[in-house]
C-alpha cells in the first residue's frame, strides 16, 4: 500500500495537493455549520471554528474547540470524520481507498503522482485486476489493459514465460522484453527452467499475485529514461502491498476451478480415415504398376505393409481407433489457490504479512505447477525524522514440465498431432505398447521420466529515510534478489529418449544473486507562490552474479532417478558470470499552479557488459493542464484537457556479459586438457534509442467520460546484431553494433461511466494500439548492406523485422492434382525448387494493432466484469504442417489433419489439398515446403475475462461476524474468434509467429471466495 499521509491539526497540516494552497495568500473568517473549499482539498467544519490561517510554504492549521467535528476529504483518499478531543494536539491519519488507487500512478524510483501530474506515458493497473486473473503468472493480467502492449505465451502450461512486447520490436538479436522492477529492485528475468527443451518458467511465476498492490507500465522516454540502458523496451513497475495503520485486519481468499485448452485445435484423422487416405495414396502410386484397382489397395497394403506403420497388426486387431488426442489430454485440469494475509499497526509502525499456496495442473498429461509463498512488510517510524521500511518475499515453486519446445518424440502436444492412430496405448496383455522406433508412447514416458524445475526465490527490499528538513529527505535503499533453481531430469532405459543410452540422469543447479544499492536526496521547494519544484538525485549500483553447475550421466537402472545412480559417461560443466551497473540519476519536476508541468531526467551510466562502458541518457517531458485555466473553470462540460509530450533517449544492454572479450574453453582429448577459442569478441556498446511521444487527454462531465490519444516514434541505432561469420573464420557469429530500426504508432484509450447511482453502475472502456516496424538500415559488411533471407522470413532494409518471405501458393491443378506455386511474373508452376520464387507478403508476426474492451456492471451487491482482447494485421505460420498436412510417407508412419480428406481425387476437383501419393512426385513432393499455403491471417478476438460475483451487504456480514464477504465465478478465455477459418490452432503464438507444439493457452472456470475480518 502506498504510504499514508499524516495530517496534524493545530501544529501543521501538510497538504500534498494538485494545486498547493500556498497559492491562497490569506484565509480568514469564521465558518459555522458550513464549508470551505480549497483547490484539490475539502475541509468541512461542523461546530464552531475559532479561526483559520495559512502561510506561504504550504502549511495550513485550524484552531478548533473540543467537541468540534471535522470532515477531511482528499483526491485519491478515503474521506474521514474526526471529533476533536481535549488534547492540545491531534494527529489525523488518512489512507487511500482501494477504489481510488487509480487516481495515483507509481512512477520510477518511488515517485507517486496524480494523473494530472504525469507528463510521460504510463498506465497503472490496480492489484484487484491482477488477482482477478486466475493465472500463475501475474503479468497475464496486463493483456488487453494497456494500449500498445502485446502478449503471447511461450506455452499455456502453468508458470510458463509470457512474451511481452511494448510498442513493437526495438531490437533484432538482443532482447525485446521489458525491464521488471519489483519494489525498486530490477529483476533477473531469464527463463528459470533448467532445460531448453522443457516447459519454460516465468520470473513472475515466482511471485504471489495476491501480494501485488499495483503494476505500472512505463512506455515513453519521459517515464523510462531514468533506467538508461535497460529501459528501451519499456518498464513494468510492480509495487507490493504494505501495511495499514489501525486494528489488525485479516483477509482470506480461496479459489477452486478447472481448465481446458482454449481452442480445440485441428481434428486429426481417425484410424479408418487414415486407412482411406493411405489406400488412396497407394492406388495413386502403385495401382498401375502392380495392376490393382482401388478395391484391391487394401490387399496390396496388407501384403506389403504389414510391419511398416503397423497396418497389418491393426487390421488383425479389428481396426480399432486409438485417439492419442484423448490419451494425452488432462481434461478439466484442476486449479486451487489459498491466500491469507494480515495488516495492521499504529501511528509509528505497521505491517503486512501473507501466506499462499497455489496448485495448477496443465491441460496435458505430465505437467503441473505448485507454489508456496510467504511475505512480510514492516514500517517503523524510529523518530519524527527517521523511517525504516523492510519487506521480504520467499517462494518455492515446483514445476513438472514436459519436452515441449520442439518436435520432441516425448512431447505430448507433438504426439497428439502425429502419432499413428493404428498404434495402441496398451498391448493385448494390458502392458504398455512400446514401439522400437518412431514416436514414443508418451503416456509411458511422462509416467516414467522426470523433468522437474524447483526454484526458491527470495526478494528483499530495505530503505532508511531521514528527514533533514521539512523539504529535504535522504533515503538509502538496499534490495536483494536471490534465486536458486534446480532441474532434475531422468529418462528411463526401457523406452523413449533414454533407451539408446540405457537411461540418462541430469541435475542442474543455477544460482543468481543480484543486489542493488541506492542513496539519494529528495528536495521540495517553492519559488514564490506558484512555482513548485521536486528534485531527486541518487547514485545506484547494481551487481549480478550467476553460476551454473551441471552433472549428467548414462546407464541408469530403471526406477533409480538419481544422478548418482549413473554408471557411465558421466559429465559435468560449470559456468560463472557477473556484471555490474553504476548509474547517477537526476530528476527535476516543475509544477506551475498545476497548470504547466515540466519533467527533466538525466542518467549517466556505466556497464561492465561493453567496451564503451559510459553513456548519458536524458528526457524532457511537459504537460499543459488546460482545464485548470481560469477560462476553462467556468464551463461544466470539459473536466480534463491535458496536452503532453516527451522526448528522450534509452538504451538496450540486455545481452549476456563478456560478449566483447575473446573467450577460450577447456576441452579434453585423449586424457589431456587444452584450450580452444570459442568467441571472437570485439568492441561493442549498447543499442541507442531516441523516443518521441505526444498525446492529449480529455475528460467530460466530471471525468465520467475519458478519452486519450498518443502518437509515438522510436528510432533505434547501433543495433546489437549477432552477425554470422564464415566457417573459415573458426567462429559462427560475432556480436557487433550495426543497423537501425524505426517504430511508430498511435494509441487510443476510452473509458466512460454511463450510469452512476447509489444502486447501479455501468461503465465501458476500450484501448487500441498500433505499431509499424521498419528496418531503416541493415548492418553494413564490406561496404554493402546485408540482406538476410531465410526459408520463411527475411530482414531487408525497408521491411519489417522478420517479415514473411516465401513462395506464394497457387492451389492445386484441377486436372492433375499437383501442387502449384506462383512465379514472380504471376505464372503458375509445379516446380518448387527452381521456379517457385520467394517474395514478401506485407506482414510480419508482429500484430499491427492490439487492444481490449471492457464492461463493468454493478447492481447493489451484484457485479459483472467482462474484457475482450484482440489483435490483427499480422500473419502466423503453421510450422508443423510438414507433418499434419503430409501426403507422402507420413500417411504410413504418422497421422494427419482431417482437412487432408478434401484431397484431389479426379480431374475437375477444385481443392487446396493435392492428390495423395505414397511416393509423391512433382509439386506434391514439395507440398509441405514453406509457402503461403500454411500462412494464416492472425487476427482474433478473445473473451479474455468474465467475472460474475456478489458482495454481501452489511446486514449479512455483521451476522456472520466479518467485515466483508464476496463470492464470484471467473471465466478466462471462454470464447475465441479467428478471422482465418484455416487457422485451426490457437491464434496466440510466440513472437516469431510460428504455430508451435507447446501447450496452448487455456480457458478456465474458477469459483472464488474472499473474506475480510
Amino acid at each position: 500500500m502506498i504510504s499514508k499521509f499524516k495530517w496534524t491539526i493545530v501544529l501543521v497540516m501538510v497538504l500534498f495537493v494538485q494545486v498547493s494552497i500556498a497559492q491562497v495568500k490569506t484565509l480568514t473568517g469564521v465558518v459555522s455549520e458550513g464549508g470551505m473549499t480549497l483547490p484539490g482539498v475539502s475541509v468541512i467544519i461542523k461546530g464552531t471554528q475559532e479561526g483559520t490561517q495559512t502561510d506561504l510554504d504550504g502549511k495550513y492549521s485550524l484552531q478548533v474547540k473540543p467537541g468540534d467535528v471535522l470532515e477531511f476529504s482528499f483526491i485519491g483518499m478515503e474521506s474521514l470524520t474526526y471529533k476533536v478531543g481535549a488534547a492540545a494536539t491531534h494527529n489525523v491519519e488518512m489512507s487511500y481507498g482501494e477504489e481510488m488507487l487509480e487516481e495515483v500512478v507509481v512512477m520510477a524510483y518511488g515517485q507517486v503522482k496524480t494523473k494530472n501530474e504525469v507528463t510521460g506515458n504510463a498506465v497503472a493497473i490496480k492489484g484487484d485486476a491482477v488477482t482477478a486473473t486466475p493465472m500463475a503468472s501475474a503479468d497475464q493480467a496486463l493483456q488487453g489493459r494497456v494500449a500498445g502492449l502485446q502478449m503471447s505465451a511461450s506455452s499455456g502450461a502453468p508458470g510458463a514465460k509470457q512474451n511481452i512486447r511494448i510498442r513493437g520490436r526495438n531490437s533484432m538479436t538482443a532482447t525485446n522484453e521489458p525491464l521488471y522492477v519489483i519494489d525498486g529492485v530490477p529483476m533477473y528475468d531469464a527463463d528459470f527452467s533448467g532445460s531448453s527443451s522443457s516447459t519454460s518458467l516465468s520470473l513472475l511465476a515466482t511471485i504471489n499475485p495476491a501480494d501485488i498492490e499495483s503494476m505500472t507500465v512505463l512506455k515513453d522516454a519521459g517515464a523510462t529514461a531514468v533506467y538508461g540502458a535497460r529501459g528501451t523496451n519499456g518498464v513494468i513497475l510492480i509495487t507490493t502491498k504494505k501495511g495499514k495503520a489501525g486494528v489488525t485486519k485479516f483477509n482470506f481468499s480461496t479459489r477452486v476451478g478447472f481448465q481446458n485448452n482454449a481452442v480445440k485445435g485441428p481434428r486429426l484423422l481417425s484410424s479408418t480415415e487414415k486407412e482411406e487416405l493411405f489406400l488412396d495414396g497407394l492406388y495413386n502410386t502403385y495401382g498401375t504398376k502392380y495392376n490393382f484397382d482401388r478395391s484391391g489397395a487394401a490387399d496390396f497394403a496388407y501384403a506389403n505393409f504389414y510391419g511398416k506403420g503397423n497396418y497389418g497388426s491393426w487390421v488383425d486387431n479389428g481396426r480399432q481407433n486409438h485417439d492419442w488426442s484423448e490419451y494425452v489430454k488432462n481434461a478439466d485440469a484442476p486449479l486451487t489457490s489459498i491466500n491469507f494475509s494480515a495488516t495492521g499497526g499504529g501511528e509509528r509502525h505497521n505491517f503486512y504479512a501473507s501466506l499462499s499456496h497455489d496448485k495448477i495442473e496443465s491441460t496435458v498429461i505430465g505437467s503441473d505447477f505448485r507454489r508456496i509463498g510467504a511475505s512480510l512488510s514492516l514500517m517503523q517510524k524510529i523518530s519524527d525524522k527517521v523511517d525504516f521500511n523492510t519487506s521480504i518475499k520467499v517462494t518455492n515453486t515446483k514445476q513438472n514440465g514436459t519436452s515441449e519446445n520442439g518436435a520432441y518424440f516425448s512431447n505430448p502436444n507433438y504426439t497428439r498431432l502425429v502419432m499413428n492412430p493404428w498404434n495402441p496405448l496398451y498391448n493385448n496383455d494390458g502392458s504398455y505398447y512400446l514401439p522400437n522406433s518412431g514416436y514414443h508412447n508418451v503416456v509411458y514416458t511422462v509416467n516414467n521420466n522426470t523433468k522437474i524445475n524447483d526454484v526458491t526465490r527470495v526478494i528483499n527490499s530495505n530503505s532508511l529515510s531521514y528527514a533533514i528538513t521539512d523539504n529535504l529527505k535522504f533515503t538509502s535503499t538496499l534490495g536483494i534478489d536471490y534465486t536458486m533453481a534446480e532441474y532434475i531430469g531422468y529418462n528411463n532405459p526401457i523406452h523413449g529418449d533414454g533407451r539408446n543410452f540405457q537411461g540418462t540422469a541430469d541435475r542442474y543447479v543455477r544460482k543468481n544473486f543480484t543486489y542493488i544499492a541506492q542513496n539519494g536526496l529528495d528536495y521540495k521547494f517553492y519559488l514564490g507562490d506558484s512555482h513548485r519544484f521536486d528534485a531527486k538525485v541518487l547514485v545506484e549500483y547494481q551487481k549480478a552474479k550467476r553460476d551454473f553447475l551441471q552433472g549428467s550421466g548414462q546407464v541408469v537402472l530403471d526406477g533409480f532417478t538419481s544422478l548418482g545412480a549413473a554408471a557411465a559417461n558421466k559429465d559435468n560443466a560449470f559456468m560463472y558470470e557477473d556484471d555490474a551497473n553504476l548509474g547517477y540519476v537526476g530528476i527535476l519536476n516543475y509544477n506551475y499552479q498545476n497548470r504547466f508541468l515540466v519533467d527533466l531526467t538525466g542518467r549517466r551510466e556505466s556497464s561492465s557488459k561493453f567496451t564503451d562502458r559510459n553513456g548519458v541518457f536524458y528526457s524532457v517531458g511537459g504537460a499543459w493542464n488546460v482545464h485548470m485555466e481560469n477560462w476553462m473553470l467556468e464551463q461544466q462540460t470539459i473536466s480534463t484537457l491535458k496536452l503532453r509530450g516527451s522526448y528522450g533517449t534509452n538504451g538496450n544492454s540486455q545481452i549476456g556479459p563478456n560478449k566483447y572479450v575473446q573467450q577460450l574453453d577447456i576441452v579434453t582429448y585423449d586424457g589431456e586438457a587444452g584450450l580452444i577459442p570459442t568467441q571472437l569478441g570485439g568492441p561493442i556498446g549498447w543499442e541507442k534509442q531516441k523516443k518521441l511521444d505526444v498525446g492529449i487527454d480529455l475528460g467530460f462531465f466530471n471525468d465520467r467520460i475519458n478519452f486519450g490519444v498518443a502518437y509515438f516514434q522510436s528510432k533505434t541505432s547501433d543495433l546489437l546484431y549477432n552477425r554470422s561469420l564464415s566457417k573459415l573464420s573458426g567462429f559462427s557469429n560475432q556480436m557487433m553494433n550495426m543497423g537501425s530500426l524505426d517504430n511508430r504508432g498511435i494509441e487510443v484509450e476510452f473509458n466512460s461511466q454511463i450510469v452512476r447511482t447509489d444502486d447501479f453502475d455501468l461503465s465501458i472502456g476500450a484501448n487500441l494500439g498500433t505499431v509499424r516496424n521498419r528496418i531503416t538500415e541493415m548492418p553494413v559488411v564490406d561496404g554493402e548492406q546485408l540482406e538476410v533471407r531465410g526459408s520463411y522470413t527475411a530482414n531487408i532494409t525497408g521491411h519489417a523485422v522478420g517479415e514473411w518471405y516465401m513462395p506464394e501458393w497457387a492451389g492445386v491443378d484441377p486436372q492433375t492434382g499437383q501442387a502449384m506455386w506462383y512465379n514472380l511474373d504471376g505464372t503458375k508452376t509445379t516446380v518448387y525448387n527452381a521456379e517457385a520464387q520467394s517474395k514478401f507478403h506485407g506482414a510480419s508476426a508482429l500484430p499491427k494493432y492490439t487492444g481490449g474492451a471492457n464492461l463493468d456492471v454493478r447492481y447493489k451487491g451484484l457485479f459483472l466484469n467482462a474484457m475482450l482482447t484482440f489483435a490483427g494485421g499480422h500473419k502466423v505460420y503453421e510450422q508443423y504442417a510438414f507433418k499434419t498436412a503430409g501426403i507422402t510417407s507420413v500417411l504410413v508412419t504418422s497421422n494427419a489433419s482431417a482437412e487432408m480428406l478434401d484431397r484431389w481425387q479426379k480431374p475437375g476437383d477444385i481443392t487446396d489439398v493435392p492428390m495423395a501419393q505414397y511416393a509423391a512426385t512433382g509439386g506434391n513432393k514439395n507440398f509441405t515446403r514453406p509457402s503461403t499455403r500454411f500462412l494464416h491471417d492472425g487476427d482474433y478476438v478473445r473473451l479474455r475475462n468474465l467475472t460474475l460475483g456478489y458482495n454481501f451487504n452489511n446486514d449479512i456480514t455483521r451476522t456472520l461476524g466479518v467485515d466483508a464477504l464476496s463470492m464470484s465465478f471467473i471465466g478466462t478465455n471462454l470464447w475465441t474468434w479467428v478471422k482465418d477459418k484455416g487457422l485451426l490452432y490457437d491464434p496466440e503464438v510466440s513472437p516469431n509467429g510460428m504455430l508451435s507444439v507447446t501447450t496452448p493457452p487455456v480457458k478456465s472456470l474458477v469459483f472464488s471466495v474472499n473474506v475480510k475480518f
